[in-house]
């Protein structure tokens, strides 16, 4: 066996470039909760987008579109923003990409997180036929913003900016690429027949002629080993992006902000493009804010802050500063629910009484963003997934006024519907056989008159599984007493007898997580409409959270309670400490909720749903919440040992989670997944997609 030799090379390369650059009250609600030219910053070079660059965010699903964004700590939701232009729109707070506090965030202004586009060619455009640009071709970009919205206000030393990037490419040292030969090979090519200290060994073998190393021992052919020869420099290509301050305005509460704006929620801002430094194949934009959380002295309380909402962000050439209107006809604002009090519930709880069940009307926000009148005609379907029950609601059309003098289309004064508040068409269906339903359910309005037509599309599933819901899943603020021992309580109304297995709960992170104190979940007996008897206590709980945000967790009750007709279930606190339990802002259910913390039980004042959802029935599944549309396929379902996933998730994530909420697999997206090592039972998979937008179906293993 050949013995390697323990000797020295000293390394010398002769290429330019060889070297590396450095690189450059008791019961409290919290949040959710001009600048300088920088210095370069390093980014790597992606494939440029040409005009125009558009963004409404109302395809996006919890991250921005990665082809026209390249980070993803802004979360897009319905829930912040208050009466956008259309559904969604990009929050800034002081959460991470998974809903955690910045561990750098402090109680004065600090950068808290960036909305970056990707590299656009502003140097010139393709279409109708290619051709340069100048600023004499009026690019503007524009944007719609706000502060608060349903969450939390930022202060006047916070502030919302945006600033423009030019970049210069260069090419930047990564690392030396060896070979290895042994020392009888090294002999063979130099045609010599010793080796002596401070000999120079130069590159061979087809690696850079440039390259060389010095001997540092006496070598022969006979010595045994090998010799590691620096053989290519290997490079990469890099853009330093240089920032400058083009529009920033400071934070301010909504309603003064609404003042200042004509009573308008969202304000459009048009910024024209006219400095040549930035008409070259290598511009970016970005938005970021300022953001500061509580003091140190309320740990707990150290949760999102200074809520920043934009929407509807369009670049291009050809505009004016009253280039404001867009020949849109949009849904916008949260998907209605069918049901009159919950915004889910137990199917089981469904059937017993259906009529009270549902509302008589739905509730849209349609939103005409042209600048004329429109004409617009309006239906919904609903069909049954799985299932035979299938309707259309079509209305006689109506006429649709500008949002930005009008705002929303509104119901008729006279009661009525129209498309902002259509009927409930029908009851679903009643099925003895199934425990849980969904029912896909898509909303159309168009006007078919313009060319192109002006359409847009609504489209959700209405599930009912196992487990009553107030809030709509994204929590604006959090909740909690300041009183050890407080309690706080939801009310929920049982058409029927029903067992009760535990509760699903989401908690807000806290810098640090702070709030991670000790509490009981309690359910007590209604008395003459107030939490009266304790029916089961479940001790010694902590907050819990997912991976991703707006995620439940599951507590499982020890034992199975049983109960009827009306029934609270909440929680006690063991200290004074916030305990930072998502609220739903947008959904005011107040009506519901209770708070004792002086031994005597009284309706909340803070308007809105806390994030408590009972989980009810003979299982312990947890029903989630399915797209409605989904390019997934799974089968076989039921799956014995290999479960095919059809769809085109390049660069996808797939994660496998149990009955209990329980991540049991995590990986790239495959077509093919061996689950011979997981139990049989019901599961959820969960696909996240490049673009952020994730896709959950359940399956059920039976070998």
């Amino acid at each position: 066996m050949n013995m390697k030799t323990n000797f020295k090379v000293l390394v010398l390369a002769l290429a330019v470039g060889f070297f590396a650059l450095p690189a450059s009250a008791q019961e409290l609600l919290t949040n959710f909760r001009t600048s300088k030219e920088e210095a370069p910053v390093r980014r790597s070079v992606a494939e440029a987008r040409f005009l125009p660059f558009f963004d409404d965010f109302s395809h996006s699903v919890l991250y921005p579109d990665s082809t026209k964004w390249t980070d993803n700590n802004v979360l897009v939701n319905d829930g912040f923003p208050l009466c956008p232009p259309n559904r969604n729109g990009a929050t800034f707070d002081v959460l991470d990409a998974n809903g955690r506090v910045y561990d750098y965030a402090i109680s004065n202004a600090f950068v808290a997180e960036y909305l970056t586009s990707v590299r656009i060619r502003l140097d010139s455009v393709m279409v109708p036929e290619p051709r340069a640009l100048t600023p004499a071709d009026s690019v503007y970009l524009s944007f719609y913003y706000q502060p608060q919205g349903n969450g939390n206000a930022p202060e006047a030393q916070d502030s919302l900016v945006l600033q423009f990037g030019t970049t210069t490419e260069r090419q930047e040292f990564l690392y030396m690429d060896y070979q290895y030969f042994t020392i009888a090979e090294i002999f063979d090519a130099m045609q010599v027949d010793t080796l002596f200290p401070g000999d120079t060994v130069w590159a061979f073998g087809g690696c850079h002629p440039g390259l060389f190393t010095i001997i540092t021992d006496t070598l022969t052919p006979t010595t045994q080993g090998q010799m590691a020869i620096p053989c290519d420099s290997v490079f990469t290509t890099v853009a330093d992006t240089t920032w400058y301050h083009v529009w920033s305005v400071p934070g301010q509460t909504l309603e003064a902000f609404m003042d200042d704006n004509n009573g308008q929620h969202f304000k459009q801002v048009m910024i024209p493009i006219l400095d040549s430094k930035y008409f070259h194949d290598n511009f970016y934009f970005r938005f970021y804010n300022y953001a500061s959380i509580v003091s140190s002295s309320l740990p707990s309380n150290r949760s999102n802050e200074d809520n920043w909402n934009i929407d509807f962000v369009y670049l291009d050439i050809n505009r004016s500063a009253t280039d404001t209107d867009y020949p849109m006809l949009t849904f916008s604002g949260r998907r209605p629910s069918f049901f009159n009090r919950y915004q889910a519930m137990p199917y089981r709880q469904y059937r017993v009484n259906p009529n009270s069940a549902l509302r008589e009307n739905l509730e849209l926000d349609i939103a005409n963003l042209d600048g004329v009148d429109h004409e617009a005609h309006y239906c919904y379907t609903v069909q049954q997934v799985g299932g035979g029950q299938h309707y259309t609601r079509a209305l006689d059309p109506v006429t649709i006024r500008p949002y930005k003098a009008n705002g929303y289309l509104q119901c008729p004064d006279y009661g009525g519907e129209s498309p902002a508040c259509p009927y409930v068409g029908e009851l679903f269906a009643l099925n003895m056989w199934y425990d849980s339903v969904s029912y896909e359910v898509r909303h159309y309005v168009y006007d078919s008159t313009c060319n192109p037509p002006l359409v847009d599309s609504l489209v959700y599933r209405q599930g009912m599984y196992n487990y009553y819901a107030y809030d709509d899943g994204i929590p604006e603020l959090g909740f909690g007493l300041s009183v050890a021992g407080g309690k706080f309580a939801v009310r929920f109304d049982m058409a029927d007898y029903d067992t009760i297995q535990g509760v699903q709960l989401l908690f807000n992170h806290t810098l640090n997580d702070a709030n991670n104190k000790y509490f009981d979940i309690v359910l007590w007996k209604d008395e003459n409409g107030k939490p009266g008897e304790e029916i089961y206590r479940l001790a010694g709980q902590r907050p819990q959270w997912q991976e991703q945000p707006y995620r439940f967790t599951y507590y499982k009750f020890d034992q199975t309670v049983t109960t009827a007709n009306s029934f609270y279930v909440g929680i006690e606190q063991r200290n004074d400490a916030l305990i930072n339990i998502g609220f739903d802002a947008t959904l005011d259910n107040s009506l519901y909720n209770f708070v004792n913390t002086n031994g005597s039980w009284q309706p909340s004042s803070m308007h809105g749903s806390l994030m408590i959802r009972p989980v009810v029935g003979p299982s312990y599944y947890i029903g989630m919440e399915e797209q409605a549309e989904t390019a997934l396929r799974l089968y076989p379902n039921p799956v014995g040992n290999m479960l095919h996933l059809e769809g085109n998730f390049e660069n996808g994530q797939t994660c496998i989670y149990d009955l209990m909420g329980r991540k049991v697999y995590q990986g790239d997206f495959q077509n093919e997944l061996a689950v011979d090592n997981l139990k049989d039972g019901m599961y959820l998979i969960s696909v996240t997609t490049a673009e952020g937008t994730v896709i959950n179906q359940k399956f059920i293993i039976s070998k």
